[in-house]
């Protein structure tokens, strides 16, 4: 499937565009991560159940960490967090911290509450409704490190990654993934969360410049896949049915992982960064996505962002 570049980029002529492979001479591949952490709040039947650090950035960093290929010595896989919260933020310290200091705003922390049905969902229908509570300053181009990147990740929840910095995140990073809900969230004059169209968003002219854009199977009629696939691979997560890729002129059906949902929030970060790992450790896209798809599974399976063990990942 061909991947996107973009047009200004630095590449040499006839070099090898795979995915997030390193260049020769760099000692590491360094990411880029940009999105909010927040603060989450879990309700259900009237009653808060739980009070999480939440928001993709949070996700997605535990899943790299626990994921990318490193040197040994290494604590830490190479990446930077680039996510603002308010002096409110609940979680800069342990027992359960953020993996990456933030930017301190002014403003609020973005804060979400999940009120979440008492009857079981459905495979393919929604178990929660979001509202979003608080919104915390969103970041703009000049958040950005003035560097190259091996790779980047959007992945915005509450509407902090402007188009500008999606398109300066473009030009950083040799490749960029984004999570569509970056893109197509609105929010109602309560915070309740809903979609726009992909096509009536600044963001549409930026999927030619797109490597990958991930989104559930409630996304995917407001991204419009037919249309989406033409310009970059897509990528549609379905729960316990796993995922498919579409790329123009092919699709391919990746299989789940069995879990047993305790808390669905996350899911979709953690497979986008556990799809990233894959393609750092050389897999194919298809390969990459059967790791996402096993993240995903392990992140229902607890409350707020999960532990992994080595032993995990094993085998």
């Amino acid at each position: 499937m061909p991947l996107a570049a973009e047009p200004d980029d630095t590449h040499e002529e006839g070099e090898d565009q795979q995915l997030l492979l390193a260049k020769k001479g760099e000692p590491t591949l360094e990411g880029l991560v940009v999105g909010s952490y927040c603060h989450d709040v879990l309700i259900r039947g009237g009653r808060v159940v739980g009070e999480t650090l939440g928001g993709a950035a949070a996700f997605v960093s535990n899943v790299l960490d626990a994921a990318s290929p490193r040197e040994a010595e290494q604590g830490e896989a190479p990446f930077v967090v680039v996510s603002k919260v308010g002096r409110d933020f609940a979680y800069a310290s342990a027992p359960a911290p953020a993996r990456r200091p933030p930017l301190l705003c002014a403003s609020p922390t973005t804060s979400f509450h999940a009120q979440f049905s008492d009857a079981a969902a459905s495979a393919h229908a929604p178990d929660r409704e979001l509202r979003r509570v608080h919104a915390c300053d969103p970041i703009y181009p000049a958040d950005l490190p003035d560097r190259r990147f091996a790779y980047g990740l959007a992945v915005g929840v509450a509407g902090e990654v402007l188009p500008e910095t999606l398109e300066r995140m473009i030009r950083l990073c040799r490749a960029v993934l984004v999570d569509a809900q970056a893109l197509i969230r609105a929010f109602d004059g309560d915070g309740a969360v809903g979609h726009v169209a992909l096509e009536d968003t600044p963001y549409a002219r930026l999927l030619p410049r797109v490597a990958f854009l991930k989104a559930s199977s409630e996304e995917a009629p407001y991204v419009g896949v037919e249309t989406a696939r033409r310009r970059c691979c897509v990528i549609v997560t379905d729960g316990r049915d796993g995922c498919r890729l579409y790329w123009d002129g092919g699709e391919a059906r990746v299989a789940p992982f069995p879990a047993v949902q305790v808390d669905p929030t996350g899911a979709g970060d953690s497979f986008l960064a556990g799809f990233a790992a894959g393609l750092l450790w050389g897999l194919s896209a298809t390969d990459a996505a059967l790791l996402g798809n096993f993240f995903g599974a392990a992140a229902v399976s607890q409350v707020g962002v999960p532990t992994f063990h080595p032993k995990m990942l094993q085998g």
